[in-house]
Parts: structure tokens; sequence; C-alpha cells
């Protein structure tokens, strides 16, 4: 079985051939919202795919720039995120270090984990913003049913937060002044 992140970029390269930035820059405007694995990680994993058969690659020359090397998924790499797919859901991450931060917050400062929740209520509310810009794009894309439904999750996920976080921001404020 494949892990997340070979199937992230299996994914990816389902769509078309790409360079390890193409698609280091397609993940970032994609499943980089849910599923973001490190620059490095994509440059260690792409040749392993090679290797193992499930995506070849090919050196692309250019004359004004350096040779690139692309990539492209296998039958055997269609089967592998098939399989992915079809296989049991992993457990989500469950580490959240503001979680962390206010079940300790005895021992802090409260001013600053009020700050800690503004800024990542600013953060969800900054994801909101993108994600509804990304649909109004995406309403005229083909092919969109699948990403629309991570998009509805993330717009749902950070509605949540971000009352979550008002909520809490309140409740902080109110230790403040006490």
């Amino acid at each position: 079985m494949i892990t997340s992140t070979e199937a992230s970029i299996l994914g990816l390269l389902a769509h078309g051939e790409l360079s390890a930035y193409e698609l280091v820059k397609t993940a970032g405007r994609s499943v980089g919202y849910f599923w973001a694995p490190a620059t490095s990680q994509f440059y260690a994993v792409l040749p392993r795919l090679v290797e193992t058969g499930l995506a070849s690659s090919r050196v692309v020359r250019q004359s004004s720039r350096p040779d690139k090397r692309v990539y492209r998924i296998s039958a055997a790499g269609r089967d592998a995120l098939r399989e992915w797919i079809n296989g049991p859901t992993p457990a989500e991450p469950s580490r959240n270090p503001l979680l962390l931060q206010l079940f300790f917050g005895d021992h802090g400062d409260p001013q600053a984990l009020l700050e800690h929740v503004r800024e990542r209520r600013r953060e969800f509310e900054e994801l909101e913003a993108e994600l509804k810009q990304i649909d109004e794009h995406a309403t005229a894309r083909q092919n969109d049913f699948y990403p629309s439904l991570t998009r509805r999750y993330g717009h749902e996920y950070a509605r949540a937060l971000i009352r979550w976080a008002r909520a809490t921001e309140e409740d902080l404020a109110r230790q403040v002044s006490t």
C-alpha cells in the first residue's frame, strides 16, 4: 500500500505530466489546503515512485533554461492510487499545538493566548475567502465534483473554527480583564 504523500503525488500526476517544481506549485493550489508535504518530500518521493514502477520520468530539453525532468503516472501507479482511494481511510493526525497551549494556559499569559486564538481565526477567515475565490473559478471547470467536496469540507471546517475562535476570544478577553 502506498503512503498518503505518494497518493497525493500520483493523484496530481494522474492529471498530466509535471516536473517536481510544477507538482509543488499544483499541490499548493489544490491538495495543499489539506495535505501539504514539505517540498523536499516531493523531490524524495518522485524517484522512489519511478523506481517502483508507479511513475515514469523523462528529460525535457530546454533551450533557454536547464533541462527538466517530468513525471507521468504509470498504469501500475493508477492501480495503486485506485487501491489507496478505495482502501481504509487513515486516521487524521491528532496534534494541535494551539490546543496544547490553551490546555496548559494556567502556566502562561491569557493575553498571549488571546492573540494566538485571534491569529488562528484570521488564518481561517483567509482560508474561507480563498476557498470562495476557488469556488467562483471552479464552477466553469469540468471534473470539479470531487474537488468541490473537499472545498465544502474546508468551508465547514473554517466556519466552525471561526465560530470556536470568536467564542474563545470572548472567554479569554474576560480572563484578561479579571
